[in-house]
C-alpha cells in the first residue's frame, strides 16, 4: 500500500481500478509458479491458437501485471527467485509479429516495469547480462503505449547505479536490432512522428524527451561536460531541434518542460565549453569556425605540428566520398577517446576494442623516451666537454707540479748556499773577533812598552 501511495494520483486510480477488476472476477490471485508456468507455456506455443486463447493470453498478462504491481514485496520476491524475470523477457524474445503489436505485449512490458518499482526487482533487472536488449527490442513496436513503457523503463535505469551504460549498450543494439544508421534514429523519427492519436502520441513524446534529458545528464554525464556535448551532439545531428521548435506548437505544459530542460542545459553546456575558448558561442555546424578554434588552441603548443601532420594525412587520403570508411574509423576512435575516463573504462560503449588510453599512455611513454634519449646524447656531449676540459686541467696540474718541483730545487739550493755562506761569516767573524782580541792584547803591551812598566820577560816575548 504504502508503495503505491508513491504513485501520482492517476496512477493510483489504474491500479486500483486493476485490482478491483481482477478481484470482481473471482479470479483468486495466483502464486507466483502459476504465472510463470503460463508465461513458459505461452512462450513455446509463440503465437494463441484462437481468439479464445488470444483473449485468455490477454487476461492472464494483465492479471499478472496487476499482481506485480499490487501485491506484497514477499509476492514480487517469490517471482523473481523462481526465474520470473527470465521467464518474462523469454517470451518477449519469442512472440510472433501479431502479439508483438498486441496488448499483451503491453502486459508484458508493464509487468517489467513493475519490477523496476521493487528493490528486488531492480537489482535483478540490472543483474541480467540481456534484459535491457530485449526490452529495447520492444521499441520497434507500433504500440504507442508499449513504446512509453519501454521509455519509461529505459530513463529509469539511466538514473541507477551501472545502468547508464547498460541502457546506452541497449540502444546499440536496438540499432543493429532495427538496421537503424545511426543510434537514437528511431526516437527522433517517433518523436516528429504523427500517428493521429493524441493522447498516446503526446506520452510517448514526454517519454522521449525524458529519456533524452536523462541519458545526457545522468551516469557520467553529471560530472564530464565533453560527455554531455558528446551524446547531445548524437541527438542534434539526427534533427532534434528543429523537432522541439515544431513541438513547441501543441502548447502542452509537461511536454513544454522537458523542452526547456534540453534547451537550458544545451545552452548553460555550450556556454561552458565557448568559456575554453575565450568564445560567446562555438558553432558546431560551421567547419572553418571549429577549424579556426583547433588553430587558436594549438598553434602555440607542442601538439601543433601533430595537428599539421594530421591535417596533411586526411588529405592524402583516397577521395572516395561514396566509401567514407576511413572517416568512420577516426570519428570512432575520437569519440572512444573522449568519453573514456582516466582510468580506461569505457563510459560510453565501447565502438572499437582498443584501450584509447593505454594507447595514449604508450605515446606518451614514446615521446618521454625520445625526450631522454635527447637529454642523454646532450649529456653525452656535455660529458665530452668535461673530460676534454679535465684533461687540460690535469696538464696544467703537471705543469704546476713540474714548476713546483723546479722551484723546489732551487730552494733547497738557495737554502744551501745561503746556509754555506752563513756558516763562512760565523766563521770571519770569529777569526775577526780572534783577531781584535789580539790586537787589543798588543796594543796593552804596547801601551805597556811605552810606559816602561813591562818585564824584561815580557820584552824578550814580544821581541821574539
Amino acid at each position: 500500500k504504502n508503495g503505491i501511495l508513491n504513485f501520482p494520483p492517476e496512477k493510483q486510480l489504474q491500479l486500483l481500478y486493476d485490482y478491483h477488476t481482477l478481484k470482481s472476477s473471482n479470479k483468486k490471485i495466483e502464486r507466483p509458479e502459476a504465472y510463470i508456468a503460463k508465461l513458459d507455456e505461452y512462450s513455446e506455443l509463440t503465437v494463441p491458437t484462437d481468439q479464445y486463447q488470444q483473449h485468455s493470453w490477454l487476461k492472464y498478462t494483465e492479471g499478472l501485471k496487476t499482481a506485480l504491481a499490487t501485491q506484497s514485496n514477499t509476492f514480487v520476491n517469490e517471482f523473481m527467485e523462481a526465474g520470473g524475470l527470465a521467464s518474462l523477457l523469454q517470451f518477449l524474445t519469442k512472440m510472433d509479429d501479431t502479439t508483438f503489436q498486441s496488448s499483451i505485449h503491453m502486459h508484458v512490458i508493464a509487468c517489467v516495469k513493475a519490477l523496476m518499482n521493487n528493490s528486488n526487482g531492480r537489482k535483478h533487472i540490472l543483474a541480467h547480462p540481456t534484459c535491457m536488449n530485449v526490452i529495447s527490442q520492444s521499441l520497434s513496436t507500433e504500440n504507442l503505449k508499449t513504446k512509453t513503457m519501454v521509455l519509461e523503463i529505459l530513463g529509469g535505469v539511466c538514473l541507477l547505479p551501472g545502468g547508464h551504460k547498460k541502457v546506452l549498450e541497449a540502444m546499440l543494439h536496438f540499432q543493429k536490432f532495427v538496421g537503424e544508421r545511426t543510434r537514437f534514429q528511431t526516437l527522433i523519427v517517433d518523436l516528429d512522428r504523427s500517428w493521429g492519436i493524441y493522447a498516446d502520441e503526446l506520452s510517448l513524446r514526454i517519454a522521449i524527451m525524458s529519456f533524452i534529458n536523462a541519458i545526457i545528464r545522468w551516469g557520467p554525464g553529471e560530472d564530464s561536460l565533453e560527455f554531455r556535448l558528446h551524446l547531445r551532439y548524437e541527438f542534434l545531428m539526427l534533427g532534434v531541434q528543429p523537432v522541439i521548435e515544431k513541438l513547441r506548437g501543441l502548447q502542452n505544459e509537461i511536454l513544454d518542460k522537458h523542452l526547456d530542460a534540453f534547451e537550458f542545459y544545451r545552452a548553460e553546456d555550450e556556454r561552458e565549453w565557448a568559456r575554453r575558448y575565450e568564445e560567446v558561442h562555438v558553432d558546431t555546424k560551421s567547419a572553418s569556425s571549429m577549424f579556426r578554434l583547433l588553430q587558436s588552441k594549438l598553434q602555440y603548443s607542442a601538439a601543433y605540428p601533430h595537428f599539421l601532420s594530421l591535417l596533411h594525412h586526411l588529405l592524402l587520403l583516397p577521395n572516395d566520398i561514396g566509401a567514407p570508411d576511413h572517416w568512420i574509423l577516426f570519428d570512432r576512435i575520437l569519440q572512444q577517446l573522449v568519453t573514456q575516463g582516466e582510468d580506461g573504462q569505457d563510459r560510453e560503449v565501447a565502438l572499437l576494442d582498443i584501450n584509447v588510453n593505454s594507447i595514449v599512455k604508450l605515446i606518451a611513454n614514446e615521446r618521454e623516451l625520445t625526450e631522454s634519449r635527447k637529454k642523454i646524447t646532450k649529456l653525452e656531449g656535455d660529458f665530452a666537454d668535461v673530460v676534454t676540459d679535465l684533461n687540460r686541467k690535469e696538464q696544467e696540474l703537471f705543469s704546476v707540479c713540474q714548476e713546483k718541483e723546479e722551484l723546489s730545487q732551487t730552494l733547497t739550493q738557495v737554502r744551501e748556499q745561503l746556509e754555506a755562506e752563513v756558516r763562512a761569516g760565523t766563521e770571519a767573524q770569529q777569526q775577526n773577533s780572534e783577531l781584535e782580541t789580539q790586537v787589543q792584547s798588543l796594543t796593552r803591551q804596547i801601551q805597556q812598552l811605552a810606559a816602561g812598566s813591562i818585564s824584561d820577560d815580557v820584552k824578550a816575548t814580544i821581541a821574539t
